[in-house]
């Protein structure tokens, strides 16, 4: 929903969607974050320069100057970085406690039979789930964000607003996945017991929280807001997003528990009156979803 840290990042949800969207998931994405975002539909088209050959021949390109203020539609990708600055900016990012509030989600730092108990269950995954899933998991390493738009059947058209606010998701998720795996500095499963030999990677960078848990919540959490009917649906998907990287065996059931618990207190801090331009969008995205179901008037 961006998730390598290779921060390349692209957006480019991978997803070509026909419609601009260009996003990542998480910490493994190949998300380049470059300004390119050119939508599928204006893609690479040649044209051959003619030139003119004499006064009677026809032009080379049309000379007619059109005056217009047109500008085209923004990247949701793009337009979401306008609001990410009021979320730095206005947020304790950086303050969340883990250690007052769920300290035993790091207990892997002086328990080492929470370690075996964790690498265990890794075990039991890859020997149970890992390969039933891996289609799964593979198309969810760099392109999470697209079950969301499959789950809620978006499009650029329609919904521009909500692409945006997904987008928005997936970046906070990495500025602040980043930070916390900085501080806590947590080695890969595959590190602990190398027998798990992920099909990928691992990610070059710590395990410690989930990066595409965190971005998950995240994205259900930005989404519950707009549209709350679909609750079940949206924490259902987020959990099985972080659970298929732990049967991938690339992260810990405690890095998926501890990126959920970033996200909801990240979701807190933006909608308890810290970020309003970022609550103007989740009130502008939900009107954009609103029209979107409402029958045409008769």
């Amino acid at each position: 929903m961006a998730m390598g840290m290779g921060m390349g990042m692209g957006m480019g949800m991978g997803m070509g969607m026909g419609m601009g969207m260009g996003m990542g998931m998480g910490m493994g994405m190949g998300m380049g974050m470059a300004f390119g975002a050119t939508p599928p539909e204006l893609g690479f088209r040649p044209l051959t320069l003619q030139y003119d050959l004499g006064p009677n021949c026809p032009p080379s390109f049309p000379e007619n100057r059109l005056s217009t203020k047109r500008i085209g539609p923004w990247d949701p990708d793009v337009e979401s970085l306008l609001y990410l600055y009021e979320f730095i900016e206005n947020t304790d990012w950086r303050e969340i406690d883990i250690e007052a509030n769920r300290p035993e989600l790091l207990a892997w730092r002086s328990d080492e039979d929470f370690v075996k108990c964790e690498i265990y269950q890794l075990e039991q995954l890859m020997q149970i789930d890992r390969e039933r899933y891996m289609g799964e998991i593979v198309a969810q390493h760099d392109n999470a964000p697209g079950y969301w738009v499959s789950l809620m059947a978006l499009n650029g058209n329609q919904h521009h607003k909500l692409l945006v606010v997904m987008n928005l998701a997936v970046r906070i998720g990495q500025i602040v996945a980043a930070y916390y795996k900085n501080k806590f500095n947590r080695p890969r499963p595959s590190y602990i017991c190398p027998g798990l030999l992920p099909p990928f990677g691992p990610p070059a960078h710590a395990s410690f929280p989930s990066g595409h848990s965190l971005q998950s919540w995240l994205l259900s959490s930005f989404l519950e807001q707009i549209v709350p009917s679909y609750t079940y649906e949206l924490n259902w998907l987020a959990a099985r997003v972080a659970l298929n990287r732990e049967r991938a065996g690339v992260h810990y059931p405690s890095d998926s528990e501890v990126g959920k618990y970033i996200a909801k207190q990240c979701y807190a801090m933006i909608t308890h009156t810290a970020c309003p331009q970022i609550c103007r969008l989740f009130g502008e995205a939900t009107q954009q979803w609103h029209d979107s179901i409402t029958p045409p008037a008769a």
